[in-house]
């Protein structure tokens, strides 16, 4: 393995040019050519390397790259990434790939363009070492920033076929690997109300924004930190003039659950809470649900991770086994009963913010470190 590193060592510049080839490319989820550009370029990658390749087209995002390639011993491993990012169409030319000192910046630099360079590296490096790999599945899901609604179903079917499942999104410290997420809840709240002129008092108007103040606070109250909930209403909009009651008001509504046997209740309450109205003349409508499930260790989880603590000693590392809270496509895969281990790729400060970055140092032995893995299980 340490041979694998040292090749490594020398391919950091290369790997710096790909990624900022990525960062240049505008991959907002919306936007379909630069997610499908994003996807050829990592597409010809992995072809290089053997694997072939599928593109599964979508019309309302971008497209979806599912790969495989054979490999040896009875492991099967599926290697899960994005390729959209929350940044919308221009910031790629606002705010370009940089580098500054030990850092490099750019609109999904790390989440996740970053992981998925060193993916292709760790395969490289295995390739150019002659080192085996067990069979593979990729699958690059086009609208992960939006909850993976089109490519949940890929991801669950690759995940029934694999014994092994490595999620490269970012890393928050070097020694870090994730084993826990808290799963993800988004519903959509439409209030009715009345139109009326403020100082008409016979015109029975009925202020669906008063109403919708009612619904944040008795929504944000859910919250409950100690066991693993937190209800948070952050966008909204309201009325349609400063003198006239608001006929409409519409909020969306984010949940955050940290364990599985929380979610049936939970969603129960968001629904009763935001479904009953307060006001008289008041009609609600209210859509979504709860849509990644919590990422919570297992057994096999855990013996996954004690593999990867085994590999990080002979390339010199140690990690850690983290609870990240954001979601993420292993929430889908850990949820089956696969074992997974997640947030693999480089380490990220920002994330989604516009000072994302990463730390360049980090690339190379994390790159090393997946590369560890995938040659360990070849071999067991």
């Amino acid at each position: 393995m340490k041979d694998t590193l040292r090749l490594l060592d020398g391919k950091e510049p290369e790997m710096l040019d790909l990624l900022e080839r990525l960062v240049n490319i505008d991959s907002g989820t919306y936007d379909s050519k630069g997610v499908n550009a994003c996807g050829r370029i990592i597409a010809e990658e992995l072809e290089g390397l053997g694997f072939r390749t599928e593109t599964i087209e979508e019309r309302n995002c971008g497209n979806h790259i599912r790969a495989d390639r054979p490999g040896a011993g009875s492991n099967r491993v599926f290697l899960s990434a994005h390729l959209d990012t929350v940044f919308p169409k221009g910031t790629a030319a606002a705010m370009p790939f940089r580098k500054q000192g030990e850092l490099a910046f750019g609109p999904g630099v790390g989440d996740m363009k970053g992981g998925i360079v060193q993916m292709l590296y760790a395969l490289k490096a295995l390739h150019h070492t002659g080192r085996a790999t067990p069979p593979l599945w990729i699958f690059l899901t086009a609208d992960e920033e939006i909850g993976s609604v089109r490519g949940r179903p890929y991801i669950e079917e690759l995940a029934r076929r694999s014994t092994h499942v490595l999620v490269m999104e970012p890393a928050s410290a070097p020694e870090s690997i994730a084993v826990r997420r808290w799963g993800i809840g988004s519903f959509h709240l439409t209030i009715h109300g009345k139109a009326a002129h403020v100082l008409r008092p016979d015109s029975g108007g009925v202020n669906a924004c008063r109403e919708l103040a009612f619904k944040i606070l008795a929504l944000e109250s859910l919250t409950n930190i100690e066991r693993g909930i937190k209800v948070s209403v952050n966008l909204v909009h309201g009325g349609r003039s400063r003198q006239v009651t608001a006929a409409s008001a519409r909020a969306d509504i984010d949940v955050r659950i940290r364990q599985t046997a929380e979610m049936k209740e939970m969603e129960e309450h968001i629904r009763q809470v935001a479904g009953t109205p307060v006001l008289p003349g008041i009609r609600i409508a209210l859509e979504g649900g709860l849509t990644r499930p919590p990422m919570e260790p297992h057994r096999k989880t855990e013996a996954f991770f004690e593999l990867a603590s085994k590999v990080a000693e002979n390339v010199g590392m140690k990690v850690d086994a983290v609870e990240e809270y954001g979601g993420s496509d292993g929430c889908f895969t850990a949820a089956l009963g696969v074992a997974t281990l997640d947030a693999i790729g480089p380490v990220c400060h920002d994330m989604c913010g516009d000072e994302e970055r990463i730390e360049i140092a980090s690339l190379v032995p994390r790159t090393a470190l997946l590369a560890g893995i995938l040659q360990r299980l070849a071999e067991s």
